[in-house]
């Protein structure tokens, strides 16, 4: 399931070379001395296609910058960073790398949004506090009344609730008094972007839970999640209302898939597959299986799939089963 987490870098350097700023991120194994560091060995958690958002510099001029998206899961290695700084001594490193680099369109200053979203994130302090052994660790703590970073927190979690407090849900955020934008409308664009993905991915391990990781076409035997894709029958972008509702999603292989996108075949009113008149083709093979199916219906979940999902993608290929 793909997740969302906080570099928090002071060096500008971080590494030099390959273990660069957007390269990875990666920290060392253990404190001088001995010991682990929960911030540096979650790098370990990181999976592929988890987000991570960048926050570099020193306050007063600490800024979230951009995020990027890891290419494979962390993995712990003997290599050393070029420049390892004050972490030399270290035998071994943590390390996920990153691809895909985006920048925000523009930076966002963690003071002025520790001043503007003081009420959001003590609420959300409050919440992760109730959590017990389960709760997140966040790289922000509530000290003499105010906000900081917490100092060593440089790789944390940040969870949608998290993600909401601290940069809002695609709006332009403004500073109480000044009432400059501390996240312009164009950035908010970019985090909402974020959250979708994130949403997008959740969903879609949810629906191959729901259908038990197997393709739910009549007759299909795909069953190796690499092939198979959990995705929403009534479009994200299309009908907000049934974002991440269970009945609003289909397990299907990469060609039924691609087939039920484009519009070739869609579902009936009893969950049959209905094979599009308008997108058969003689010599085509996939059209020759939709056909065969016509009729057939669906292996079905737990949960059905809901009508107004089935009407919204019948309005939008055309079709009327």
């Amino acid at each position: 399931m793909t997740a969302i987490y906080l570099e928090m870098s002071r060096d500008e350097n971080h590494g030099g070379g390959s273990w660069a700023f957007t390269n990875c991120v990666w920290a060392p194994t253990e404190k001088q001395g001995g010991g682990r560091w929960p911030f540096w060995s979650k790098v370990l958690q990181i999976k592929e296609g988890d987000v991570v958002i960048h926050l570099r510099g020193i306050t007063p001029k600490a800024n979230f910058v951009g995020y990027a998206i890891a290419t494979k899961d962390g993995f712990e290695t003997s290599t050393r960073p070029p420049n390892p700084g004050k972490w030399d001594y270290c035998s071994s490193f943590y390390r996920a790398d990153l691809t895909g680099y985006t920048p925000f369109h523009n930076a966002i200053n963690l003071v002025n949004l520790f001043e503007s979203r003081g009420v959001e994130l003590n609420a959300y302090l409050d919440t992760n506090k109730k959590r017990g052994t389960s709760k997140r660790n966040v790289f922000f703590v509530r000290q003499s009344g105010g906000l900081q970073c917490l100092n060593g927190a440089y790789l944390s979690d940040v969870d949608d609730d998290l993600l909401l407090a601290l940069l809002g849900g695609g709006e332009e955020i403004t500073g109480p008094e000044s009432k400059r934008a501390v996240v312009s409308v164009e950035t908010g664009v970019q985090i909402a972007s974020v959250r979708s993905r994130v949403g997008q991915a959740r969903f879609s391990s949810e629906i191959k839970n729901l259908y038990g990781h197997s393709c739910c076409f009549p007759g299909c035997s795909i069953s190796d999640d690499r092939f198979l894709i959990g995705s929403h029958i009534a479009r994200w972008s299309d009908n907000e209302k049934l974002r991440g509702k269970m009945g609003n999603g289909l397990c299907l292989c990469l060609i039924h898939d691609k087939a039920f996108e484009t519009g070739m075949f869609t579902l009936d009113q009893y969950y049959c597959v209905f094979a599009n008149p308008k997108e058969m083709k003689p010599d085509s093979e996939i059209s020759m299986e939709l056909k065969a199916n016509h009729g057939k219906q669906i292996r079905l979940s737990a949960v059905k799939p809901l009508e107004d999902a089935l009407l919204d993608h019948w309005i939008r290929v055309g079709v009327e089963p």
